[in-house]
């Protein structure tokens, strides 16, 4: 995640990079920060609508009282989850 209260914001989410402003998007307390681990809800043309803190995790950092594998694959269901109700199911490979 870039900062975007220093210039606009930027996701990449497997690989693909997605532009935000915080007004509007942002629905967390944390404030956003690069590598914040977010979920992110889109709207059916792929468009930002929701950005929310899962947690203080960094990328790579193990999490508490669970793997990194497990975390990373319910992370990538819950995308795939958002992707399927955004009508974007078949750009999700893994």
């Amino acid at each position: 995640m870039r900062d975007p209260r220093v210039g606009p914001g930027l996701l990449m989410i497997e690989g693909r990079q997605y532009g935000f402003c915080l007004e509007g998007v942002w629905k967390s307390e944390l404030l956003p920060r690069p590598g914040l681990v977010v979920d992110v809800k889109f709207d059916r043309a792929g468009r930002i609508v929701e950005i929310t803190a899962v947690s203080d995790l960094q990328p790579g950092e193990e999490p508490a009282g669970g793997s990194l594998h497990k975390a990373k694959t319910m992370g990538v269901e819950i995308l795939r989850r958002i992707a399927t109700q955004c009508g974007m199911a078949g750009r999700w490979r893994r």
